[in-house]
């Protein structure tokens, strides 16, 4: 495709966003959001029309294979009027649900609920009303007797309160049919409320959420629009239904597409420096000529710091002595979960904290011209696996030794059988011997990182669960190693012992090139 072709379709779909995000109404984008934008169809974080199509052909793919594994065919969905349920129906019932589509108004605007409505016949789905504003005004009577501000007051708290109120009542319908119908309750929220935090704990969120990884302000109304949902309820301005403010907009204080552009601009610039305290994102972000922007961000990182809690909900403690969860995940997803409800990834991802240290390196690597490998015991490879995740690893990751049996450490490391024989498998002569015989199998290898040590949950070879030997070996210069003793369940132990074999890595380049 020629240049002048390439930008010629770039135009048109940024025009096209802003019509689709209702941005025009709202007003032009300020310098830097129009300026970000740009760029970020240019790098095709918004898709194109071509992608957008296989992504809503993947999601009913998916909802398809959901229906066929767990045998429950029946949707039970909240038809606000809004655009986010009305594209969650066409979704399931392209993909051959039965669904059905109830109207809940409580004291709501009719347009809404005619919405709603008008969207239930456009899709050809079951459409069963019930007004339960009956149920909310005794509700808040009784609750009034606990609370007279609740029925009186008209500040945001007090307003807030009543609109979860609502939104509870209408979960709580939607799942006592789903229940009676032997199906489950879709859930209708977006990527962008998600990170908001625009929704209501136990009020929003359903069983299973086909459009909850969608921007709503490109992604949602161009698939709404693709799935035959009516134009007046994709043109419409969003609004939570719940008499809580002015529209979703006024209420998160940026439009849609502000949120979007600044969701992506804020996890490139974490992803280039994992460390970036929040009183520089401003700086980082190139916004300091833009008040508008600079407000934004405010408005944004505000948001986000008061809502963590409900994109973590339920937030779980683990057992003090012992790992429940994870023998409980193993069991569920052995004997009970159909196979390939859990997204793979959801197995496989690393904590934040490990990310960021693990990105840490890997620039403390490409700034020394070095590489990594690594000599891996309790841990298995986790390091090398961790390291692997980070964008720009593979000029400096060369590979890993998973020498989990002595056996392995004899052959691939050369460490002394009469040393293993003398000190045990789990002692720091051992870890050295590791990381050293590492570099001498890895020759292109700058540094070494080894670990062998006792995850438990018992003690082995007279050491107690936890007990972890680290080397860290930069060619040229003295092997550093560390003993420890790492509390809490097999899992933890193996965090600590990759969280403490990554800070010896970076500290060992950092003191080397200072």
């Amino acid at each position: 495709m020629s240049g002048q072709v390439a930008a010629a379709r770039q135009e048109t779909l940024v025009e096209e966003i802003l019509d689709l995000s209702r941005q025009r109404q709202a007003g032009p984008l300020s310098p830097w959001f129009a300026a970000r934008l740009e760029e970020q169809v240019e790098k095709g974080l918004f898709l194109s029309p071509e992608d957008l199509e296989a992504t809503g052909a993947r999601l009913v793919e998916e909802l398809v294979e959901y229906r066929t594994r767990t045998q429950v065919s029946t949707a039970v969905i909240g038809m606000s009027g809004g655009v986010d349920s009305a594209l969650t129906a066409a979704l399931f019932k392209a993909a051959g649900w039965h669904v059905v589509g109830h109207t809940l108004p409580i004291e709501q605007d009719p347009t809404e609920t005619d919405r709603g409505i008008e969207a239930c016949a456009a899709l050809g789905i079951e459409h069963r009303p019930l007004d339960l504003s009956g149920a909310y005004e005794a509700t808040l009577a009784q609750l009034g007797e606990l609370d007279p501000d609740l029925l009186s007051s008209d500040e945001t708290p007090a307003r807030t309160r009543r609109g979860n109120l609502r939104a509870r009542l209408r979960m709580m319908t939607l799942y006592d049919q789903a229940h009676r119908l032997g199906g489950l309750v879709a859930g209708t929220d977006n990527f962008s409320e998600l990170t908001a935090g625009f929704w209501t704990l136990h009020g929003d969120v359903g069983d299973l959420a086909p459009v909850q990884s969608l921007l709503k302000s490109w992604e949602v109304p161009w698939l709404a629009r693709a799935y035959g949902v009516p134009e007046a309820t994709w043109r419409a301005m969003p609004t939570d239904g719940l008499g809580i403010g002015g529209g979703d907009e006024a209420q998160i204080g940026a439009t849609y597409l502000e949120w979007d552009i600044l969701q992506f601009a804020l996890a490139e610039a974490l992803g280039d420096d994992p460390g970036l305290a929040t009183r520089y994102l401003a700086f980082a972000l190139r916004m300091d000529t833009d008040r508008h922007a600079q407000e934004v961000l405010g408005t944004l990182i505000t948001r986000m710091r008061a809502t963590w809690h409900k994109r973590l909900n339920p937030i779980r403690l683990n057992h003090p002595r012992a790992d429940r969860y994870e023998p409980l995940e193993r069991m569920e997803a052995r004997l009970f979960r159909p196979q390939g409800v859990t997204p793979d990834e959801a197995l496989m991802g690393f904590p934040t904290e490990m990310q960021d240290l693990a990105a840490h390196l890997v620039r403390a690597l490409k700034a020394a011209d070095c590489r990594l490998v690594t000599a891996e015991s309790c841990t298995a490879g986790l390091i090398a696996a961790c390291v692997s995740g980070v964008p720009g690893r593979s000029g400096v990751l060369e590979g890993s030794f998973v020498a989990y049996r002595p056996t392995m450490k004899f052959a691939a490391l050369g460490v002394p059988e009469a040393l293993i024989a003398e000190e045990t498998v789990y002692d720091p002569k051992v870890a050295r011997r590791m990381a050293e015989g590492a570099l001498a199998s890895a020759p292109e290898a700058d540094l070494a990182l080894a670990v062998t040590g006792v995850a438990g949950p018992g003690e082995d070879e007279g050491h107690p669960p936890g007990y972890v030997c680290v080397a860290a070996a930069l060619r040229g210069q003295e092997t550093r190693v560390s003993e420890h003793y790492f509390p809490g369940s097999p899992r933890q132990v193996l965090a600590a012992t990759l969280r403490r074999a990554l800070q010896e890595g970076l500290t060992v380049l950092q003191e080397a090139h200072r």
